[in-house]
């Protein structure tokens, strides 16, 4: 329960996922960031039998192997912690990788993160060897051509055919500049309420377009760089999504904006 007079509160929370960290499955992550709010003393919500069930909503789930700028996760809190503070405690509870980027305060009257997120934005580095600009942009111009794409979607209860087009907003190659050799691709997808389409999916697509062999395109480097929900043609994050203005103490005051 919250303490006596306190308001109920959110914590959103936004993590990087890096280095060997992008190898933690989903429900590792998660359990991650649960035990370092532990470890932080943060005053997180339990909810089960004996209070065995910590109160979190979490972003769309990252594939493995892929790295992000841009992880979400809400911890409900029963008493008044500053912003500031809960992130200084998150960074020397949590392991190398992880790493929380920025927090906020909201009240308890906000959507969870996990239903407000509805569209991704990816960053993938092909191989040198993967081929030139042209014959990727070739790909993508004829990907952006197709009303369908119909695609194979094998997972381990069933197997069924998505449509990746209706999912692809944007699919772009971007400049390097001077980053090194190889192609780099800007793509945004649906991924959260909406649906999910997965990058690796459309880079194997691609690929087939551009006639790049698969043990060269699956080296390509993926990384998540912004979780939004969509407004109208507008990508908002959910960092400015239900913020509250609170004043320096227990509970809070004002409105949201």
């Amino acid at each position: 329960m919250a303490e006596s007079g306190a308001q109920p509160l959110r914590l959103r929370v936004q993590f990087t996922k890096e280095g060997n960290a992008r190898y933690l499955s989903h429900s590792e992550y998660s359990r991650t960031l649960m035990i370092a709010a532990r470890r932080a003393g943060l005053p997180v919500e339990y909810a089960g039998m004996k209070m065995s069930r910590m109160k979190v909503s979490l972003s769309p789930p990252l594939p493995i192997g892929i790295t992000s700028e841009s992880e979400f996760v809400d911890y409900n809190l029963v008493a008044y912690m500053p912003a500031a503070e809960a992130q200084q405690r998150l960074e020397q509870a949590l392991p190398e990788g992880i790493r929380p980027v920025q927090c906020r305060l909201l009240g308890a009257d906000a959507r969870p993160v996990g239903k407000l997120i509805d569209t991704a934005t990816f960053r993938v580095d092909l191989p040198a060897e993967a081929g030139s600009e042209g014959d990727w942009s070739g790909a993508v111009e004829r990907f952006l051509e197709k009303s369908s794409v119909p695609y194979e979607r094998v997972q381990p209860r069933r197997t069924r055919v998505v449509d990746l087009r209706q999912g692809v907003h944007t699919l772009i190659i971007e400049d390097r500049a001077a980053e090194g050799d190889g192609v780099r691709l800007g793509m945004t997808l649906d991924d959260g309420i909406a649906g999910t389409i997965k990058p690796w999916e459309v880079v194997e697509v691609l690929a087939g377009l551009a006639e790049v062999d698969r043990d060269v395109w699956e080296r390509a480097r993926v990384h998540r760089t912004g979780l939004f929900a969509r407004r109208g043609e507008k990508l908002v994050s959910p960092m400015e999504l239900g913020r509250t203005k609170f004043a320096a103490g227990r509970g809070a005051r004002g409105g949201k904006y």
